[in-house]
């Protein structure tokens, strides 16, 4: 086995970069810098923060910053290493150094700067967004609030700062959130929580003691050492003013690199790679395989520990430009709402590789929407539990271009449908899906599980409960059983009875829950109610077999999305897989799946893995380690698939089926090496349960496993 090390695999560019795409991206989890040269030896920073939410919802870069040295040692080109051990960028041609990176314990981007000869630099704040911005302009970006709204997008300011400092920030003082809550019949919420967006203020401030402000840059005389840093925020203010002078306060309070911090950093990095690891070597589709994996860990370290979700369609680092308006990088494919289908997908891979505290963003977002949801199945359906869309709002309402807008004729639609029933949106693809909720509830029961984590328990337990209550009240029973009707199998089959991914989500959620000991006496109650009314898996007949099929009755006969729903008992809901009852039946709806997809959302990697399917796992694995977008540099900017690049859901799904080709485990007991080939060497250290990981070597076909406690 090469015994290769995270060190080893820093990634190398020599050049120049055409545009923001092939940028090379650095992060703390919270912030994230796009960052890349143009031919005239300019280093500039895409700067993006975790809950930067414009009036629209949209979530907005918070700055452009360009850096420019005179004379600069870079035009031409430079040496690029991302060391993605270390968390650091270094931009390098000769003795001349830049070195970048976004602080682990600081919230701000650290810049240093050395020349060999005496130089002058600014760093300049590039305010593409210095008009107001009208929704109408480009539909996919507004895709939460949609037009007719009347709400705009304010334009940024550039000030000084009282401590010598320059700042963009964007102010929100108007907000599409009373507006959605009334479009979307919810007018008896107003008043019950404060507006998630009114107030809200973001921006960069640039200082450094080598440099003074002025105008829109900060400016040095001639030297060989400049020391500077990006300090970014996103807080509910009064005004500009109380925003600067928190700015301020931040870099009162962190200051500037210095070789301790540095070197805290770094340890931080150390501490994080050191923890759970695969290394694939062998020939070059395993190092591709491991450069593809480490990649993607890398990215997503860069943005798992901030004040919301990782974005699915792109994280912090999208880098396209928005129509219509030049330099714009607010651009966003599926516009601003969570999807739940996609955004799930970067946190099963956290579980299984046993980063539990960058998965609380995650849940927290969603527990914190339990009091609209509770509202909002009350008002619709005059019944208990909760609804939380399928598309929502990272404060928890629908995407009104979801939901819909009445039109002149008071009737309410949107581009793909229309919705004559109050509560019911618009988009047939989300009207009836309600999975959403079932497979964040078995997540929670997994990291509760897996993680050692209770400091949620109570809330994860009684969102569990509300989802069951949901499913319980609003379906008939008959003959004791569950009539889910209409329901949809994911966005496919958009009406129908009794789909697979549900039935599938309250089995694996409910007998989860009836294994665990002194459940409290409401959830006991519902749990009881719902667990002998849940109806049987559907099956049909191949010309092989027996089949899972995707819903029992089909009301809608015409299929609208690609997904292969009934294979949801095996991924998430894992009631079929190796050493399960039903293999047979399980690898038969594998091969017999109408849609077949390469990277993206696709499931089929994973489907393949936890089936012992070895072929179809390899060659997945193989293909989509390979599929960057051609626009880009960086390997893990993977894309353009179905999402935005880079795309976190294409990433993660070629992660975790790499991961369940080497270890499947129900968190007791565990199978090492359960779909992996002969022809790989590979060493992997992985989380069976909290303290306990499982370390593996292949050398030449022979293997060894041990258990190791921390």
């Amino acid at each position: 086995m090469s015994g290769k090390l995270i060190t080893d695999y820093s990634f190398h560019y020599f050049g120049v970069m055409d545009n923001a795409m092939q940028s090379l991206p650095v992060g703390n989890g919270d912030i994230g810098a796009n960052v890349w040269l143009t031919d005239d030896g300019k280093i500039h920073f895409l700067i993006s923060k975790s809950n930067a939410w414009s009036e629209l919802s949209r979530l907005l870069k918070v700055a452009h910053i360009e850096l420019s040295i005179l004379p600069s040692p870079f035009i031409g080109g430079a040496q690029f290493c991302l060391n993605i051990a270390d968390g650091v960028l270094d931009v390098f041609n000769g003795n001349n150094r830049l070195k970048i990176y976004a602080d682990a314990f600081a919230p701000c981007v650290r810049v240093i700067l050395n020349t060999e000869q005496p130089v002058k630099v600014s760093a300049k704040l590039i305010n593409y967004r210095n008009q107001v911005i009208d929704p109408n302009s480009d539909f996919s970006n507004y895709f939460m609030s949609g037009s007719n709204c009347g709400i705009v997008e304010s334009a940024d300011i550039i000030t000084a700062t009282k401590k010598g400092g320059v700042a963009q920030i964007h102010r929100n003082e108007q907000s599409c959130y009373e507006f959605s809550l009334k479009n979307q019949h919810m007018d008896a919420y107003l008043g019950r929580e404060k507006d998630p967006l009114l107030g809200l203020t973001f921006g960069v401030g640039l200082y450094s003691n080598d440099m003074i402000a002025e105008g829109e840059c900060l400016i040095s005389k001639n030297v060989t050492q400049i020391n500077t840093s990006f300090f970014v925020e996103s807080k509910y203010t009064n005004n500009v003013t109380e925003f600067i002078d928190a700015l301020d306060l931040l870099c009162e309070r962190y200051g500037f690199a210095t070789e301790k911090g540095y070197a805290t950093h770094v340890q931080s990095w150390r501490n994080f790679w050191g923890k759970s690891y695969i290394f694939v070597s062998g020939d070059e589709q395993a190092e591709s395989i491991t450069r593809a994996f480490l990649y993607q860990r890398y990215l997503t370290r860069c943005a798992d520990r901030g004040n919301a979700p990782i974005k699915f369609n792109g994280s912090l680092f999208t880098a396209d430009k928005m129509q219509g308006y030049s330099e714009n990088y607010d651009a966003r494919r599926w516009g601003a709402p969570y999807w739940f289908q996609n955004t799930r997908i970067p946190y099963w891979y956290l579980l299984y590789m046993g980063d539990y505290e960058s998965m609380l963003p995650f849940f927290d977002t969603y527990l914190n929407m339990m009091p609209i949801a509770k509202s909002r199945c009350e008002n619709y359906f005059g019944h208990d539990g909760i609804l939380i869309p399928e598309t929502v709002s990272h404060f928890g309402l629908y995407a009104n271009a979801n939901y819909g807008f009445v039109n002149e004729n008071g009737v309410r639609e949107c581009n793909s449908g229309r919705a004559l029933r109050r509560g019911e949106p618009c988009n047939g693809f989300i009207r009836y899906h309600y999975n959403g909720m079932l497979e964040l509830s078995y997540m929670m029961l997994k990291y509760l599980e897996l993680s050692g984590d209770i400091s949620r328990k109570e809330q994860m337990l009684l969102f569990i409960e509300k989802t069951l209550l949901f499913f319980d009240r609003h379906f008939d029973k008959n003959n004791g059983k569950l009539v889910m009707n209409p329901v949809s199998a994911l966005e496919t089959w958009q009406m129908c009875v009794n789909d697979a991914p549900n039935i599938a989500g309250l089995k694996a959620v409910c007998e989860k829950l009836n294994s665990m000991q002194s459940l409290y006496p409401s959830l006991k109650a519902v749990l009881d109610s719902i667990l002998p009314a849940i109806p049987n898996l559907p099956f049909e007949e191949s010309k092989d077999g027996a089949v899972l099929a995707p819903c029992e009755i089909k009301i809608l006969k015409q299929t609208n999305n690609s997904e292969n729903p009934e294979l949801y008992a095996v991924f998430p809901f894992e009631l079929y897989g190796l050493n399960k009852d039903g293999l047979d039946v399980a690898r038969r709806t594998y091969n017999r799946r109408v849609n077949r997809h390469k990277g993206g959302w696709s499931q089929d990697p994973v489907d393949a893995a936890l089936l012992g399917l070895e072929d179809e796992a390899v060659a997945h694995l193989i293909r989509q380690s390979a599929m960057k977008d051609a626009r880009a540099i960086f390997p893990a900017f993977f894309g353009p698939n179905f999402d935005e690049t880079p795309d976190q859901d294409h990433g993660g799904m070629t992660s975790l089926c790499l991961i369940f080709m080497l270890l499947q485990t129900n968190g007791k007991d565990y199978t090492a090496f359960p779909v992996w080939p002969k022809k790989w060497n590979v060493r992997f250290r992985l989380p069976l349960k909290n303290g306990v990981y499982i370390c593996g070597e292949q050398v030449d076909g022979k293997r060894i496993v041990r258990e190791e406690h921390v």
